[in-house]
C-alpha cells in the first residue's frame, strides 16, 4: 500500500513540454493523460515539480538515448529482474509486449536470464546491464568493449543512464510503497 497519498490528477499539469515535443517518438498511448494516471506521477505529485521532472526524465530516457523502444525495454526489464523489482517489471513487461513490439519469448529470456537465446546484440546488452547492476555501475573493460562493438558511444551513455535511472526509480517507488494497480504480471508472465 502506498505510503503517501496519490494526488488528484486534476492537480497535475495539463501538458508536459517534453511529452509534446517528443510525441512522434512515443507510442500513441503515451500522452499527458496517460502520465497523470500513473502511480509514480500521482505519488511524486506531492511535490509537483518532481512529478514533472520524473515525466521529463522518463521521456528523455525513452527518446533521447537513440535506442529503439525494444532496446529501452531490454534495459529496463533487465534492471527490474536483476534487482528484483516487481513494480518496474509489471509496467515494463506490458510496455515491451504492447508498445515496443517484443515477443513473449524475449521477455521470458530476460526474466530467466537466458542470454543464449538472444541475438548477440541483445545478449551483450542484457549482460552489460546485469553487470552494471551487480557491480554497482563499475562495469569491466571487457563488458564495455563488448557493448561498444554493437552500440555507439552516444548509445552506451544512454544505456548506462537509463539503467541507473531505473535503479533510482525502483528505490524511490519501494520507499514510497508503490504497487501495480492490478495483479502482478509475474516473472513468467503468468498473469498476462
Amino acid at each position: 500500500m502506498a505510503r503517501v497519498p496519490h494526488v488528484d490528477p486534476a492537480t497535475l499539469p495539463e501538458s508536459y513540454e517534453r511529452v509534446e515535443r517528443n510525441s512522434d517518438s512515443l507510442h500513441e498511448d503515451i500522452d499527458t493523460e496517460w502520465w497523470n494516471a500513473q502511480s509514480t506521477v500521482r505519488s511524486f505529485g506531492n511535490i509537483p515539480a518532481l512529478a514533472e521532472a520524473h515525466v521529463d526524465m522518463n521521456v528523455a530516457m525513452w527518446t533521447e538515448t537513440n535506442l529503439s523502444p525494444a532496446e529501452v525495454e531490454y534495459v529496463i526489464l533487465t534492471v527490474a529482474r536483476a534487482i528484483d523489482a516487481p513494480y518496474v517489471w509489471h509496467d515494463h513487461s506490458i510496455a515491451a509486449l504492447e508498445r515496443a513490439g517484443m515477443e513473449e519469448q524475449e521477455v521470458l529470456a530476460i526474466s530467466r536470464m537466458q542470454t543464449g537465446e538472444l541475438p548477440d546484440e541483445k545478449r551483450v546488452l542484457l549482460e552489460y546491464v546485469t553487470e552494471f547492476i551487480e557491480s554497482g555501475g563499475d562495469v569491466s573493460d571487457d563488458a564495455h568493449e563488448a557493448l561498444a562493438n554493437f552500440y555507439s558511444d552516444e548509445r552506451v551513455v544512454g544505456i548506462a543512464m537509463l539503467a541507473a535511472y531505473y535503479v533510482f526509480l525502483d528505490h524511490a517507488s519501494s520507499a514510497l510503497g508503490l504497487e501495480p494497480d492490478e495483479e502482478f504480471l509475474g516473472w513468467e508472465l503468468e498473469n498476462y
